[in-house]
């Protein structure tokens, strides 16, 4: 029984927590880029960004950028969706990691429509 408890114990403390997020609301999507490698050693070389527009909350006034990396799991569905909602002229749920900044860019942590 002990071995179960401490079996249970350690999985648990194994366990990534996913890192605080902020909702930057519905936004309509002013560009979607996609920069393939850059020789200036930009931030935003290799990365998806999204400049959002109207409807971003105020808690994403400081962020110029979204952004995923192109080796990111994600990546190609994330894009994909942008590239839909942009089209369409239609607003997209933009989640962003809330870490510190990079080029005025976050990380994405997720999307939805």
């Amino acid at each position: 029984m002990k071995a179960l408890v401490f079996s249970l114990m350690l999985m648990m403390s194994c366990l990534v927590q996913a890192a605080d997020t902020i909702d930057c609301g519905k936004v309509d999507l002013q560009t979607v880029y996609v920069q393939a490698d850059r020789g200036d050693g930009s931030f935003h070389a290799n990365k998806m960004l999204i400049l959002m527009g109207a409807g971003k909350e105020a808690a994403c006034s400081d962020i110029t950028f979204a952004f995923l990396e192109n080796n990111d799991d994600a990546y190609d569905s994330t894009l994909s969706m942008a590239i839909s909602a942009y089209m369409a002229g239609k607003k997209l749920r933009v989640v962003v990691e809330d870490i510190p900044a990079q080029a005025d860019a976050k990380r994405i942590a997720w999307i939805n429509f």
